[in-house]
């Protein structure tokens, strides 16, 4: 019989390094996952085996039986590491609850980020199911700088603000900063890295105010603190290849010239048809040294706020949409420019949906080595809104992986759980422990069935929540069992810098 297995905390790091490591048959864990097949995309492992978990780490892994006081059969299923989004605005209470059926363990609002960051984390202890963490927000900094207003936000609401803060954007998204501004926002950036942000959110289609300059110095700032810069690149001046490769352009000569860690947002919706020229692109930078990374959610639709800067004059040449491509979810209708103009004034803060990017586009991007899949989990109002906030990462699983064949599935795995953790480790040392299957590791594990792992969320009904994901632990604890929310655990933890 081959065990892994530690006991004391000393023990565990010592053994996360020696896998060979004999211990007693005798030993008790706090919970056994049994008979399951065990996929590590770290040493790609691939193999049935029973994972003994204690005090919320992997303590044992074994080809034969452990003996634990709570025991989870997993015959038939995957036990994969806890899936890692680095892109969810869904930080609040029932967004918590609907990624953790779709298999998510951590869920980290990186791409827009929020300031004050003490508060975020502060209102969530003991009260998360999952994972939770952000980045310093450059949108919520320039808020703060233009109208006073700080971010609120509780686990029954969203964090962010888009109806309260829309009404002033040309104070805060329009305009550029001066430079008394702008050293009091590198000073905010500094205060909100120290406070335990997972590096700066930058939105910058959103943000027109915000110059190449202004950017240019964040990630100086950035480079300093060795913090990733997560961003939202700049609008194109037309959705076409020659136009599509600018706003990538910059954040490639940025990174390089800064040796700022940079993460791109969403490159399907960004890249549409150029997406094989943009991955390439990244692909020389990589080769040539400079630190760069994306995602890509498995939708053929993108959503926003309707109110916001996205949407200011010329979108369509921007965006390469019509009216009839937006869909205004409360009612289901396709939009016109009568009822655009309407929802624009009276509702700034809802958001809609674009049906524009090409399906090609999507298998392209999650296919992609090193490209990793993150939701952009959206805030759902009345129950609408996109179905990535649902059902991402199952879909990736049950459509692409099952159904498509686009890609293998300990790569596909890989691009859910250790390269989001990798891109964290630097500023975030405690995501070492996330992301795999090992002693030593988090006891974050997702366990799904590869023959029925499948998303149910659509655009008409967007919140029902994934299938073939009987089991979800987050230190170690169940918050999902038999594909039910254990509505009485809490076991969530804040991912924060320097942890």
């Amino acid at each position: 019989m081959k065990i892994v297995v530690a006991g004391l905390t000393a023990g565990v790091a010592l053994l996360a390094s020696a896998p060979n490591a004999v211990a007693q048959p005798s030993m008790r864990y706090d919970l056994v996952i049994a008979n399951g097949r065990v996929m590590d995309p770290e040493s790609r492992t691939d193999r049935i085996a029973h994972v003994g978990i204690r005090d919320g780490r992997i303590a044992g892994i074994s080809d034969g039986p452990l003996e634990g006081a709570k025991v989870i059969d997993a015959k038939g299923l995957v036990v994969a590491p806890g899936f890692i989004d680095l892109h969810s605005h869904a930080q609040y209470a029932f967004g918590y609850d609907q990624q953790a059926q779709d298999g998510v363990t951590t869920a980290l609002e990186l791409e827009e980020g929020v300031y004050p960051i003490a508060p975020f984390y502060a209102v969530r202890v003991g009260h998360a199911r999952i994972n939770y963490g952000a980045s310093v927000g450059l949108q919520s900094i320039r808020v703060k700088i233009k109208t006073g207003i700080d971010e609120e936000g509780s686990l029954d609401a969203p964090f962010n603000s888009w109806g309260k803060i829309l009404p002033r954007k040309a104070q805060w998204a329009e305009q550029t900063l001066s430079s008394a501004e702008r050293a009091q926002e590198q000073q905010m950036v500094a205060k909100g890295i120290a406070d335990g942000g997972l590096g700066i959110g930058v939105l910058s289609e959103y943000l027109p105010g915000a110059g190449r300059d202004e950017l240019y110095l964040l990630m100086k700032e950035a480079a300093r603190l060795h913090a990733p810069v997560f961003v939202h690149p700049r609008a194109s001046e037309r959705a076409d290849t020659n136009n599509l490769l600018t706003p990538i352009q910059e954040l490639v000569a940025d990174a390089a010239a800064t040796g700022a860690p940079v993460h791109i947002c969403h490159i399907g919706s960004k890249a549409l048809g150029a997406v094989s020229m943009v991955l390439d692109m990244l692909d020389g930078a990589q080769k040539h040294g400079v630190d760069i990374t994306t995602e890509v959610y498995p939708y053929d639709a993108s959503s926003t706020a309707i109110g916001s800067a996205l949407f200011n004059d010329g979108w369509q040449e921007r965006l390469g949409a019509k009216y009839s491509d937006i869909e205004w979810p409360p009612t289901g209708e396709r939009l016109n420019a009568q009822s655009f103009a309407k929802y624009r004034k009276e509702k700034p803060g809802m958001a809609i949906i674009n049906h524009r990017i090409p399906e090609s586009t999507v298998v392209t991007a999650v296919a992609h080595p090193g490209v990793m899949v993150a939701s952009d989990a959206i805030v759902y109002i009345d129950g609408k809104g996109h179905p990535r906030a649902t059902g991402t990462f199952a879909r990736v699983l049950g459509v692409y992986v099952r159904q498509k064949k686009a890609l293998p599935l300990m790569d596909a795995l890989a691009k859910m759980t250790l390269l989001p953790a990798r891109r964290l480790e630097q500023l975030a040392p405690a995501m070492r422990r996330k992301g795999r299957v090992k002693v030593g590791a988090d006891a974050d594990l997702t366990l799904f069935d590869p023959a029925t792992v499948i998303d149910r969320a659509t655009y008409q009904q967007p919140t029902l929540t994934s299938a073939g994901i009987p089991y979800v632990i987050v230190g170690g604890v169940p918050v999902v069992e038999r594909g039910q929310i254990v509505k009485t655990v809490f076991p969530g933890k804040g991912v924060k810098s320097g942890s």
